[in-house]
């Protein structure tokens, strides 16, 4: 087995797309204070050690962990990756397709790279980082005709492993046509997710696709259905913790627009217990989701302090998930009368926002112009405003 120290290049945009590996400690450490300039102290500060602790480890004289390293690894944007050795030819195919540009260039048994289980883990993983590094728009196009092809190869598959790769492709197309704010489209490529996962007897597979397709219609207002697909998740037998974390906020959100806050209440407290173990960027967008579901309850206050939790560290690793949370915290706090707070955050937001491509963050955008209007002539209000306007013309 290798163990590996990676960057994950798919929610951090701004860095080089090429995955960099390190295959020992104090080579990964020293990595990191070049790649962001710290010095020995000041990666000491991030990981809450001394200089003289640091300094052991880049040596390669103190051993951690593995579950500290994992921590510590995953403060600073890198995480611990374990797999099982590959052969030469192995890793020249991999390669191979990673690099490739274009369909026609992937070789597999009968011509079509749909089937090809590898190959459509790749376009899961481009999919992937595209929407968590700029949004759904810009990939709409290309997610559709992803979507096309694959029904068409996979429809009769038997293969285990296709029909899994299959399902998170699906699930990634209806995340960014989500975004996108095509939201038939959406729990349509929910449902094929949810089909080729059960085909594939992938249950974190299908519990996740229930989760979005849950969040879809939560996201129109539909409570009862975003209910039924959340209580669907939950049923599924031998799911992870993570999931079970995820279907659990899921139900929270749909109750609560139901008007069930005692029940909400419970089911939003659940997942954030199961969370705790989760890494620190899903426990994140898990604590900002449930920050959303508490803004549609109506909990202003508590909404603007849990999504403020989920922002500071969302932000710096994935723009699109980010500008989306801080949205939505900028109008938790208008809706708490907090005109000043609200436009300091627009602040961060304003600088964000033109990074990012989606659809449904303009839509928030345009909610805060609404939101802020009986403070128009506030000053700081004022200029938000504006910065605002520039961004939505």
């Amino acid at each position: 087995m290798n163990a590996l120290y990676t960057m994950p290049t798919d929610i951090r945009p701004s860095l080089s797309l090429t995955p960099v590996e390190f295959r020992e400690l104090p080579e990964a450490t020293k990595a990191i204070m070049r790649e962001r300039g710290w010095t020995q102290a000041q990666l000491g500060e991030s990981w809450g050690h001394t200089q003289a602790w640091v300094s052991t480890v880049a040596g390669g004289k103190q051993d951690i962990g593995f579950n500290r390293l994992s921590r510590l690894l995953a403060r600073v944007g890198y995480e611990v990756v374990i797999r099982r050795k590959i052969d030469e030819a192995e890793m020249k195919r991999r390669a191979f397709l990673t690099n490739v540009a274009t369909v026609t260039l992937i070789p597999s048994a009968d011509g079509n790279p749909y089937r090809d289980p590898d190959y459509v883990e790749l376009l899961a993983g481009r999919a992937h980082k595209s929407l968590y590094g700029s949004g759904g728009r810009t990939g709409f196009q290309d997610a559709a005709r992803h979507l096309r092809r694959l029904q068409h190869a996979v429809a009769a598959g038997k293969d285990t492993r296709l029909c899994s790769a299959a399902s998170e492709l699906a699930r990634k197309v209806s995340l960014i046509q989500y975004d996108a704010r095509r939201l038939p489209q959406a729990q349509e490529a929910g449902k094929l997710a949810v089909a080729f996962a059960r085909a594939g007897q992938d249950r974190d597979k299908q519990v996740s696709a229930l989760n979005e397709l849950a969040m879809f219609h939560s996201y129109q207002g539909d409570g009862r259905r975003g209910e039924w697909y959340a209580r669907q998740a939950l049923t599924v037998p031998g799911i992870s913790p993570a999931c079970e974390a995820r279907a659990s906020m899921s139900l929270g959100r749909a109750l609560g627009l139901l008007g069930e806050k005692r029940h909400s209440a419970m089911s939003l407290g659940r997942a954030r217990e199961i969370g705790t173990d989760l890494s620190d960027f899903d426990r994140a967008n898990l604590t900002g989701n449930v920050g959303v579901a508490l803004y549609e309850q109506g909990d202003a206050k508590a909404a603007q302090a849990t999504l403020h939790e989920a922002v500071k560290i969302v932000l710096p690793a994935s723009p699109w998930l980010g500008a989306n949370l801080l949205a939505r915290q900028v109008q938790a706090a208008f809706q708490a009368s907090e005109p000043l707070l609200a436009a300091e955050l627009a602040t961060t937001l304003t600088r964000v926002a033109p990074l990012v491509s989606s659809a449904r963050l303009d839509g928030y955008l345009t909610e805060i112009m609404t939101l802020s209007t009986p403070w128009r002539d506030v000053p700081e209000v004022k200029d938000m405003r504006e910065r605002l306007r520039t961004l939505l013309a």
